[in-house]
């Protein structure tokens, strides 16, 4: 059955991929995107499960990332492509996704207030969810254009860690995509290559004031939960399990050993009895599971 997109069905898929858009279409289209967009002066990355699946293709991790399967038996990894530009480049964006024949689709609330545009492929195949200015969901990751320019084709490894680890609910498919991306990378200090660098995330996100607490309280519960669930993890060895766990363990010391003001020790004494997210409805939120669970963590898609 070919998948739907806005409530129309995908029309033109070559009957080889059986109704399945392959990874290595999105590679290559996400990859004439940015490049397209760059020369054209719009600096535009590539953020979520794509782009974590890219970052991670040079370590040799082929067969354990299909193992993992994301999203579950006989379905393509990824569906959509997601990407970020800055605010200056909002308008820069429309024009170029125009040109590339995508259509934008009209805003609604929720985009606006999420600081993010949809545009939708010529053929209706995905969408290509863009964020300008800031990735507005559970928590704010600042989209700041220097930044931007340090990596290519995706966002800094840092930014790619939090865009996962700020989600109050995550699903299977985040803690896989975190697994990966902590198996595949080093931590440290700077931005060096193929480093998470933690001292940007404490000093940019979690010292400072009461919203610091909670984006702090959701990226260290999220990262014990996920070291609490890395022994069902069977499709890991036993040492990438332990690689993956002295690293979460490495974070969380860091980031519990860093300076806090008095805004963010003032907000800790208040603690999860006040809501410390922006709430965002999602399939995976209704029933209010979230960082308290860890179970569902491993609750794998279905076909």
């Amino acid at each position: 059955m070919l998948q739907k997109k806005e409530g129309v069905e995908v029309s033109d898929l070559p009957p080889e991929w059986g109704g399945v858009i392959p990874l290595k279409v999105f590679t290559e289209e996400a990859m004439k995107l940015v490049d397209q967009a760059e020369e054209s002066g719009c600096v535009f990355r590539l953020v979520g499960g794509l782009a974590i699946r890219l970052h991670c293709q040079p370590h040799g991790l082929e067969d354990l990332y299909k193992s993992l399967k994301r999203l579950g038996d006989n379905l393509s990894e990824i569906t959509d492509i997601d990407g970020a530009i800055s605010f200056k480049h909002m308008k820069q964006m429309d024009k170029f996704m125009a040109k590339m024949g995508y259509a934008k689709r009209k805003p609604t609330l929720s985009t606006t207030a999420s600081q993010r545009r949809i545009y939708i492929h010529p053929k209706n195949w995905w969408f290509c969810d863009v964020f300008y200015g800031k990735i507005k969901f559970n928590h704010d990751i600042e989209l700041d254009h220097k930044r931007l320019k340090l990596d290519s084709p995706t966002l800094p490894l840092a930014e790619l860690f939090l865009g996962k680890t700020q989600i109050v609910f995550m699903n299977y498919k985040d803690v896989a995509d975190t697994i990966m991306l902590l198996l595949a990378h080093k931590i440290g200090f700077d931005d060096s290559p193929e480093t998470i660098n933690i001292k940007h995330l404490g000093e940019k996100y979690f010292q400072k004031g009461g919203y610091a607490w909670g984006f702090y309280h959701t990226v260290t519960t999220n990262l014990t939960n996920i070291k609490n669930v890395l022994p069902e993890f069977t499709e890991l060895s036993a040492e990438q399990r332990n690689d993956v766990s002295a690293k979460i363990d490495e974070m969380l010391e860091y980031f519990a050993n860093i300076p806090k003001n008095r805004g963010w020790r003032a907000r800790a004494k208040i603690g999860s009895a006040r809501k410390w997210y922006r709430p965002v409805e999602t399939t995976a939120s209704v029933g209010e599971f979230g960082i308290f669970s860890g179970k569902h963590l491993l609750e794998k898609p279905k076909d």
